[in-house]
């Protein structure tokens, strides 16, 4: 009777740790998915100084968009321009 227990214990974690492994992998996956099409074509849209940035710039932020796609899924919905050309300078330059 322990033994059967001890099984059911051992089973019951292994369940635990292979949602949590499929969960990640699901996780990752999307991240990867949005981060192949945000790299593609949807950071100079959000980011004005993407647009001229060097070749190694999309390889170097491919994990952080990976890891963080949510965040970026959001920020492209909302359309939040950064780094734009400012069409209006409050120092009194001209642009």
């Amino acid at each position: 009777m322990l033994m059967a227990a001890c099984r059911q214990a051992v089973c019951d974690k292994m369940a635990l740790a292979e949602t949590i492994v499929v969960c990640l992998g699901v996780y990752f996956g999307a991240g990867i998915v949005v981060a192949i099409l945000f790299l593609g074509f949807g950071v100079s849209h959000i980011d004005h100084a993407a647009k001229g940035a060097s070749p190694f710039f999309r390889p170097m932020v491919f994990l952080g968009c990976v890891a963080l796609w949510p965040y970026i899924i959001l920020r492209f919905l909302s359309l939040k321009r950064i780094n734009q050309p400012d069409d209006n300078p409050t120092d009194g330059s001209t642009p």
